[in-house]
């Protein structure tokens, strides 16, 4: 039996067993490349993952926690944040993260899995099939223990996706008070909001605040002096009449990608004519935000057309 076209998700050794593969299917199926190993014991059909590490550690999770079902157990921390499709930009996805809400306080830590008790109230659902936390509680776990812009753009698509509202962040805040990172989580959180696109604006976001720019309106709507609508824009400094794009370099990637760029172009004039600076940058700017925020700062002393 070598058919393994069935299965469009990573499966654990002891679903293969029970579907009727043998250790020897096993073993000639990541030979031949038809599977992929994951960890010990999770297998991927080869093909089956999109090449991010959100997907990645997506599958592992679910197929790892599916191994041994124990009540009271669910993913949790970026094992969770993946389970909710949320961005693990910045975070340690080396290990699947299991919370337990009924075994002994403590953490157990091996080459796969990190096992940690959680005494709060359980905040448990059903996501593809397995036990997850809540995507509030991931936040805000997120938020106590990752490094600062990394939770912010969790919580950032997590808001965005309507998977948590601030009220829910506000809730579990309240239940962290002796926990671990419970400080740093409280200063995190207030700097979420729901209206960053992707990990790129999120992190912009913070990184040009950061370096002392003004703090930009998001995801505006502009408009000529007819009232037409011509575009939606990134972030916006309406008194220094400045226009900031976010643009990732697989947006012009692929058959689109050409009409892509004329499209932006033409945007892009729009804006100009309407009296706007421009700029635009992108993942390599943000990775040297000194460079980005001079930049910026230039344009801003420069006058607007």
């Amino acid at each position: 039996m070598d058919d393994f076209s069935r299965f469009h998700h990573a499966v654990n050794r002891q679903e293969l067993i029970v579907a009727g593969y043998t250790d020897a299917d096993l073993r000639a199926a990541t030979r031949t490349g038809q599977l992929e190993t994951l960890a010990p014991g999770v297998l991927v059909p080869a093909g089956t993952l999109d090449g991010t590490a959100e997907h990645r550690h997506r599958e592992l999770a679910r197929a790892w926690i599916r191994r041994a079902p124990v009540t009271g157990r669910a993913l949790g921390g970026v094992s969770a944040v993946a389970a909710w499709g949320l961005p693990v930009w910045g975070l340690d996805t080396d290990r699947v993260v299991v919370v337990d809400h009924r075994r002994t306080p403590g953490t157990r830590t091996t080459s796969v899995m990190k096992l940690v008790t959680d005494r709060r109230p359980p905040a448990i659902e059903t996501v593809d099939g397995v036990p997850v936390i809540t995507a509030a509680r991931a936040v805000v776990d997120v938020a106590r223990t990752a490094p600062r812009i990394a939770a912010i753009a969790v919580g950032d698509a997590a808001l965005h996706a309507g998977l948590c509202t601030a009220d829910d962040l506000a809730d579990e805040l309240d239940l962290i008070d002796r926990m671990s990172g419970a400080s740093r989580a409280r200063r995190v959180v207030p700097e979420m909001n729901g209206l960053a696109e992707s990990v790129l604006e999120s992190r912009s976001r913070i990184e040009l605040v950061d370096g002392g720019l003004p703090v930009p309106a998001l995801q505006v709507n502009l408009y000529d002096s007819r009232g037409r609508w011509v575009a939606r824009v990134d972030f916006y400094w309406e008194a220094l009449r400045t226009v900031g794009e976010c643009d990732g370099k697989s947006k012009y990637e692929g058959p689109d990608g050409q009409s892509l760029m004329l499209y932006e172009k033409t945007r892009t004039d729009a804006l100009v004519e309407l009296g706007h600076r421009v700029v635009h940058w992108g993942w390599h700017d943000v990775d040297h935000p000194a460079s980005l925020i001079a930049r910026l700062d230039r344009t801003f002393r420069r006058p607007a057309a």
